[in-house]
Formats: structure tokens, C-alpha cells, sequence
């Protein structure tokens, strides 16, 4: 009876990882931009990416990676620094790494200098964890936003 328990279990949670039951974490803000490395073809901000769980279960976020656009322009590539242990029904932090593509910024300053909004998009993948189990998970985001925030990487 013991050697079901965790055939069972693993199924249980299995199911409860599948698409349908996950909702998709809700974006709420990016915070605490700094430069932290900047460079003549590529630099390096740390961004705090904020987003909120709907589940009602915790995961943890191992891996997060992909690209970021502003005005389909491509902008760089971000990086999870660190494992993040997500808690159920509860707003969560990805300290991430954004290795910027400063050719393309050169290229394209006069227009963002000279806006208040850009469209901003976001797409990669990310693992998440739980009871051993891991799944990639897509990552799109695509919205207006305030680019004041981006200006201090823009205009070193």
C-alpha cells in the first residue's frame, strides 16, 4: 500500500500542474532599475520584475530567459538571478539581469527621449518547480508603458 502513495501523489500533482488549472502570473510593475555594468556594445541593469500569483499552490521560479522589445525594437535579453520561491495567492519579486543592446539603443534614443510611453514586449520562457516535478512555461507580455524609469540607461 505504501509503494501507491507516491505513484498517486505524483499523478496528483502532476494533474494539478496541467494548463488548465494554471493561471498565469499577473505582471504589476518593474521596479529598482540600476545600472550595473555599462558598456560600449552591451551593458548590464539589474531589473526587478513584479508579478502577483493567482494559485492556489507555490512554485518555485529555477529559470527565466528571454527578450525584450520596446517599440519592436529589440532592447536585450533577460536572466533570472536567482531561484525564486513562489507562495500561493501572493504578489512575488524576479530579481533579474538585462544584458542591453547598446547599438540598438544608439540607434533608436531620439525616439525614446522623446516619448513619455512605449510599447514594451516581452517573450521567453521560464521552469518552474514543484514537489520535484518542473515545467517551461512561455512568457509573453506585451503593454504601454512609462519609460521614464529607462531613461537613466538610455541617456549614460
Amino acid at each position: 500500500m505504501k509503494t501507491l502513495i507516491f505513484p498517486v501523489l505524483s499523478v496528483v500533482t502532476l494533474a494539478s500542474c496541467g494548463t488548465n488549472s494554471i493561471q498565469q502570473p499577473e505582471y504589476r510593475d518593474i521596479r529598482n532599475i540600476r545600472l550595473i555594468e555599462l558598456g560600449p556594445i552591451e551593458s548590464t541593469a539589474g531589473v526587478d520584475l513584479v508579478y502577483y500569483n493567482p494559485n492556489s499552490f507555490g512554485v518555485q521560479v529555477a529559470t527565466a530567459r528571454g527578450d525584450i522589445y520596446v517599440d519592436s525594437s529589440y532592447f536585450g535579453q533577460f536572466e533570472l538571478n536567482d531561484k525564486v520561491q513562489v507562495k500561493k495567492k501572493s504578489e512575488f519579486t524576479l530579481p533579474t539581469l538585462v544584458k542591453i543592446d547598446m547599438i540598438g539603443i544608439i540607434k533608436n534614443q531620439r525616439d525614446l527621449l522623446k516619448k513619455k510611453e512605449a510599447l514594451v514586449r516581452i517573450e521567453g520562457t521560464a521552469t518552474v518547480k514543484k514537489a520535484g516535478f518542473s515545467r517551461d512555461l512561455p512568457i509573453k507580455y506585451e503593454q504601454m508603458e512609462d519609460i521614464g524609469k529607462f531613461r537613466t540607461l538610455v541617456s549614460n
